[in-house]
């Protein structure tokens, strides 16, 4: 009866564990410094790709910025 509880405890906890860790990587929020990632061309779908990833972006002068925390993300996603 003991084992029968600990297993169910057991596994319960494990899947609070793993829906709590996805959350934490889901809620990202990028801190860093602005930093130049490219220019905003006619022909690039670019900032539709950051979108897409939840990257934060701004864009100044034709030259798109993004978190330089977020460009290991922006690099996987968009090269």
């Amino acid at each position: 009866m003991i084992v029968n509880f600990l297993k169910k405890f057991g596994l319960i906890f494990l899947a609070f564990l793993i829906v709590f860790l996805l959350f934490l990587d889901y809620k990202k929020e990028y801190t860093g410094d602005y930093a130049e990632w490219g220019e905003l061309l006619k022909e690039s779908n670019a900032t539709e790709l950051l979108e897409d990833n939840n990257i934060p972006y701004k864009i100044k002068d034709g030259i798109i910025y993004i978190p330089e925390d977020a460009f290991d993300k922006a690099i996987y996603c968009c090269a």
